[in-house]
């Protein structure tokens, strides 16, 4: 009986795509990390701008850096002693918020990673000095694209008046039109004046009209701060409220938060909030409880130039910050109140702090080894924070 040829089993349509395509590599769940900043300044808040170029985003946290495993040790009867395991001998040990690691850095590990954070660190000077100069000073960032700015014209203003003038044209010119930013303009004082009812579009003839306008303000009477925000904040049009005013209202600071409260539970509207050279506690904190109620940020205009004369300093001695004498790696940049500069100096001031700890965790790197080349390569004047054990150093101070 004559069999019948068997016929050669068909693959199935997914065994043969297997074979036709070629397997891809699944993507990484995990976000690019940015590295570098651009040069061009962007009109963010400093909260948001660090969110993009923070040392955690860039890849620059030391303590995230640093690949690490616990010290082991175990206690030994006979001797009365904790002995280490055998790789304790291997790594220097170091402290990293109050327990001991051994590291596994390498000495040029760590010199590649001063050179990345010493460009971190420039660029962000850069960013502090843009700052403070010019409108950025007076005004802080100007963030949204349709905005309303409240101008306090009360008589304590009549020293202030004309420089504030100055500087609002500076805005107008400079950052509200090549920027695009609809804007109006509220001024108050015992009356509230108005530029135009809602925000309008920032072309040529409508900032020499609004030029015109700031011109014409004059210094004198009382404070209706709150009239001037429930006046801002009826403009449907505007995404937020920049109130520039040198002290409290004539009303009372409750009355006004109050108030606020209500219309925020109608229309979503953040208010920003500036201090005009004021130092009086109870009008600052009341800008500064305004502003959060409403998630807006608190400015503090700057004057003098400490802040200018130290960025200065960083940046033109042309020396990377590793290489920096002890009289400018000691200069502290100064603590301002506003937002934005307080929270750039926070990442200044860490930046800096990395820096050193990275120098100083060199040298005990060269000191385990031995090695004499790795020893000349150390900074002069870098110390080892005292801890229990001369082998131990802590990665982030004491």
């Amino acid at each position: 009986m004559a069999h019948k040829a068997d016929k050669p089993r068909s693959k199935s349509a997914n065994a043969a795509k297997k074979e036709t395509t070629p397997e891809k590599r699944p993507k990484s769940s995990k976000k690019k990390k940015i590295k570098y900043i651009p040069e061009e300044e962007e009109l963010l808040s400093s909260k948001e701008w660090l969110k993009r170029y923070g040392l955690k985003p860039l890849g620059l946290h030391l303590e995230h850096l640093m690949s690490s495993h616990k010290h082991s040790s175990q206690f030994i009867r006979v001797t009365g002693h904790r002995v280490g395991a055998k790789y304790c001998d291997v790594f220097p040990k170091v402290k990293i918020r109050g327990e001991k690691m051994h590291m596994e850095l390498h000495h040029h590990e760590l010199v590649q990673y001063e050179e990345n954070l010493d460009h971190v660190i420039s660029r962000y000077l850069r960013r502090w000095r843009w700052l403070l100069l010019g409108p950025h000073r007076v005004f802080g960032t100007i963030l949204e694209e349709a905005i309303v700015i409240c101008i306090d014209t009360s008589g304590s203003m009549i020293t202030v008046i004309n420089e504030l003038k100055r500087e609002l044209c500076a805005l107008l010119w400079t950052v509200i039109k090549p920027n695009k930013i609809k804007f109006n303009i509220v001024q108050f004082a015992s009356q509230i004046t108005k530029f135009k009812d809602s925000t309008v579009d920032p072309d040529y003839d409508t900032c020499l009209a609004a030029a015109e306008f700031i011109g014409n303000m004059m210094a004198g009477g009382n404070t209706c701060t709150l009239e001037a925000l429930t006046e801002a904040l009826s403009d449907t049009s505007a995404k937020s409220t920049y109130l520039v005013t040198d002290g409290k209202p004539d009303t009372s600071c409750r009355a006004v938060l109050k108030h606020v409260s209500s219309l925020e539970l109608e229309k979503q509207q953040k208010i920003h909030t500036i201090s005009l050279n004021t130092s009086d506690e109870e009008a600052i904190s009341f800008l500064k409880t305004l502003s959060k109620q409403t998630k807006g940020r608190y400015h503090a205009c700057v004057t003098g130039f400490e802040g200018n004369i130290i960025t200065h300093q960083l940046l033109s001695n042309n020396l990377p910050a590793s290489l920096q004498s002890e009289e400018d790696k000691s200069l502290k940049i100064p603590a301002y109140s506003g937002d934005d500069l307080r929270l750039l100096s926070k990442a200044i001031a860490k930046a800096r702090k990395f820096m050193a700890n990275s120098q100083t965790y060199r040298d005990l790197i060269a000191d385990h080894s031995g090695d004499t080349e790795m020893v000349n390569l150390k900074i002069c004047g870098s110390e080892m924070i005292p801890t229990v054990n001369p082998e131990e150093i802590s990665a982030f101070g004491v």
